[in-house]
């Protein structure tokens, strides 16, 4: 998977760390080290996969995942690396555990299936909430979320395939209930087809943003309509989620551009992604049949492809977005990961 070389190469360290160039403090997020497990995987790369499990381990859990969640932000502060926010990110957190569970299943690895129950369990204890009329919902980190009975949340964190796989692996415990509440809540704070990058909660308003939770969709919400996409046909909700954003496919269709940002209490866009965005629709887009758009869209990419070098999140995007659109993987409705090396090997 050239895509793949070229993201090591650039982006991660001998020792299996995710740098996000050009970053303060030269930053490692776990979203980063979550991310880069998941493509490894994809890769059938186990020998990087490992340095990437031992990193962030030892530097964002102190040592042990399954005791502590990771740390979501690491860095080289004072020419010393330290942790440089110790609060967990719960995407992260849920894209580690999944990835590790198909691991297990994928390279018959006993260890890593154990460590995903374990983060699992963690998930479920430390990083949701009883919402009153929202039930069981997914907080994005345990702490500084809740604030006077109003809840902030975040669409994004929310890849309703993860939910599916550990109701299925994990059936006595509440994951089907967050599955369920999770697509719900994706459904209703998109009511004009766009998902927001924040949103509030409280049981007198509802869902609803302020100054400081906008209703601007943009870096976090992209992964929204990436998530949508990689469900599989069959899957529950997939239906009704590729109806909520068809108003949003249908401007791309028509305009030809993908935008910077959405605004989903009016549904008007602004601005020009970059392509990262762009490559993290594609799928949803070829899902609609917009052949040509795809095809449009996939030029302007490659007219432009200094961004894999240099942006870490934008080359993300991309991974993804290239991996799903070429069939590098498929997800069933239970959650369950193929990859494209596992079908061959069987």
């Amino acid at each position: 998977w050239p895509q793949w070389n070229n993201f090591k190469t650039h982006f991660i360290t001998p020792e299996g760390r995710v740098i996000d160039l050009g970053s303060d403090y030269s930053i490692t997020t776990s979203e980063g080290q979550s991310y880069a497990l998941f493509f490894a995987l994809l890769a059938n790369d186990k020998a990087s996969f490992d340095k990437l499990l031992e990193w962030t381990e030892v530097h964002l859990s102190e040592g042990d995942l399954s005791t502590r969640l990771p740390a979501w932000q690491w860095g080289i502060k004072q020419n010393q690396g330290q942790i440089l926010d110790s609060n967990p990110a719960s995407d992260s957190d849920l894209w580690i555990a999944y990835t590790l569970s198909q691991a297990a299943i994928l390279w018959n690895e006993r260890r890593y299936a154990v460590l995903s129950s374990v983060l699992a369990e963690r998930i479920i204890r430390e990083e949701t909430a009883q919402i009153p009329n929202l039930g069981l919902t997914l907080l994005p980190g345990p702490t500084g979320f809740e604030k006077d009975s109003s809840w902030k949340l975040n669409p994004s964190y929310a890849p309703l395939f993860i939910f599916a796989q550990f109701a299925h692996l994990y059936p006595h415990s509440p994951w089907q209930t967050l599955h369920d509440n999770s697509a719900q809540l994706l459904i209703d704070t998109a009511p004009k087809g766009v998902s927001p990058d924040w949103v509030n909660y409280s049981v007198e308003k509802g869902f609803y943003h302020d100054k400081s939770t906008p209703a601007t969709g943009s870096y976090n919400a992209i992964r929204v309509y990436l998530w949508a996409s990689m469900m599989a046909e069959d899957a529950p909700y997939k239906n009704a989620l590729t109806e909520q954003f068809k108003p949003f496919v249908d401007s791309i269709v028509s305009s030809g551009k993908v935008p910077l940002e959405t605004n989903a209490v009016t549904g008007k866009t602004a601005g020009n992604a970059p392509s990262g965005f762009v490559a993290a629709l594609l799928p949803l887009l070829a899902e609609d049949n917009a052949s040509q758009t795809v095809t449009a869209l996939q030029q302007q990419i490659m007219m432009d492809t200094r961004f894999t070098t240099s942006r870490y999140y934008d080359s993300v995007l991309y991974l993804f977005g290239n991996s799903a659109l070429n069939k590098r993987f498929s997800i069933d409705k239970n959650g369950a990961l193929t990859t494209n090396w596992s079908n061959e090997c069987r």
